[in-house]
C-alpha cells in the first residue's frame, strides 16, 4: 500500500485519536478538544486542541468510557451539531449521557464488551478493559478492536495490566496497538503497556494518555516519559513504536505494515 492509500492516524492529545480513510470517512476516538476537565476538576490543560469539533468533519465517533477526558461533553455536543449524520458508538453509561446531552438516540449505537458494532466503514469490536478507579467507577469501560480499511487497530483504552485485557490477541493480528501509559488513576504504566504490546504483537505500537496535563495533576506513580514505553518495548524484543506527536497525520499500513 503506498502512503496514498494509507489509513492516516493523528493523536488528538490525552487518548484521542481521529482515523482518515483514503475516502475520507473519519472516526475519532476518545476526542477530548475543551476545557471540561478544567471545568469540571479544576484541571487545565496545557496544549491546543489540534482540532475544531465545531468545523472538522467526522462520520464515527468511538467512546470507551464515561470519564470526562474522553467523554467530553463539549466537543461531542459540537461535533453531533456540525455532523448531523455522525453517529456515537460507546458504552451504555455513555449512551445515556450523550442522549441527555441531546444526542438523538438513533445516532447511539451502545458497545459493550464482546460485541461489534459497524459504523460506515468502521467495524468496531468492544473488548475487556479494567478501570476501576476508587469513587469514578468506569464499571462498562472498553478497549477496542477497530477495522478501518484494511488496517485493524487496538486500542486499549483506560485499564490497568489485566490477562483479561490479552483475550483481545483472539481478534488480531493488530496493524497497530495504542496503550495507556500514564501509570496513575487506573492506568498501566509504561513497563506494564510495553509488556501488554509484546503479548498482543501489533506492527506498531503507540504511547497514549500522557501530556495533556501538567506533570503534577497527573499524579506522583505517573510514567509520563514515551522512551520508557520505547525503551521497555526495545527490551522485551518488540514490538517496535512510535511516538506521535499532537495533531500531526501518521499514515500507516495495513496488515501488518509498519508505519509509513
Amino acid at each position: 500500500m503506498n502512503d496514498r492509500a494509507a489509513l492516516e492516524i493523528t493523536w488528538l492529545g490525552q487518548s484521542g485519536y481521529a482515523l482518515r480513510l483514503p475516502t475520507g470517512e473519519t472516526c475519532w476516538i476518545d476526542p477530548y478538544l475543551s476545557d471540561y476537565v478544567e471545568d469540571e476538576l479544576g484541571v487545565p490543560r496545557i496544549v491546543a486542541a489540534p482540532r475544531d469539533p465545531q468545523v472538522d468533519h467526522v462520520d464515527v465517533v468511538v467512546i470507551t468510557h464515561w470519564h470526562q477526558d474522553h467523554l467530553d461533553a463539549p466537543t461531542c455536543k459540537a461535533i453531533a451539531k456540525a455532523n448531523p449524520e455522525a453517529v456515537f458508538v460507546c458504552p451504555p453509561s455513555c449512551a445515556g449521557r450523550l442522549a441527555g446531552w441531546r444526542v438523538p438516540r438513533d445516532r447511539i449505537v451502545e458497545l459493550s464488551r464482546g460485541e461489534e458494532a459497524n459504523a460506515g466503514s468502521f467495524v468496531v469490536r468492544g473488548t475487556f478493559a479494567r478501570h476501576d478507579v476508587p469513587g469514578w467507577l468506569a464499571e462498562d469501560a472498553i478497549a477496542l478492536v477497530i477495522d478501518a480499511g484494511g488496517t485493524r487497530i487496538f486500542h486499549s483504552g483506560d485499564t490497568e495490566y489485566d490477562s483479561r485485557c490479552l483475550e483481545a490477541k483472539e481478534h488480531g493480528p493488530f496493524d497497530v496497538g495504542i496503550f495507556v501509559t500514564n501509570g496513575s488513576g487506573g492506568n498501566m504504566n509504561a513497563r506494564e503497556a510495553a509488556l501488554m504490546a509484546h503479548e498482543l504483537a501489533p506492527g506498531v505500537a503507540i504511547p497514549s494518555h500522557y501530556g495533556m496535563w501538567a506533570p503534577e495533576d497527573y499524579g506522583p506513580t505517573a510514567t509520563l516519559d514515551p522512551q520508557v514505553f520505547v525503551d521497555y518495548c526495545d527490551r522485551l524484543g518488540g514490538p517496535p513504536t512510535l511516538v506521535l506527536e499532537h495533531g500531526i497525520a501518521t499514515p500507516v499500513r495495513g496488515r501488518m505494515g509498519a508505519a509509513a
